[in-house]
């Protein structure tokens, strides 16, 4: 099992971090403001999914291939400090 832990600024759209392939448990929240999360570089205010402030957790499953995840403030004058987990058998 690994164990992966850490925190991001996001400020613009960046690359957080790689979900592993397989079973794999992820999750994140940020502190106070709003940063949004998507699998590629496209992701925005309007597509992306919304961080609460609260962890949310979701799951890969044995099949699952993996993938590089993405976040955005929507502009590059703000930051927000996204915070993670990743569980997985790696």
């Amino acid at each position: 099992m690994s164990l992966n832990m850490g925190q991001w600024s996001v400020s613009g759209t960046v690359p957080i971090f790689t979900i592993p392939p397989g079973p794999v448990a992820v999750t994140m929240y940020v502190a106070t403001g709003v940063v949004y999360t998507g699998m590629s570089t496209a992701v925005s205010t309007t597509n992306g999914m919304s961080v609460p402030t609260y962890p949310v957790t979701f799951q890969g499953f044995p099949g699952s291939a993996g993938q590089q995840l993405y976040a955005t403030t929507g502009n590059t004058t703000t930051t927000v400090a996204i915070h993670y987990v990743v569980s997985s058998d790696k």
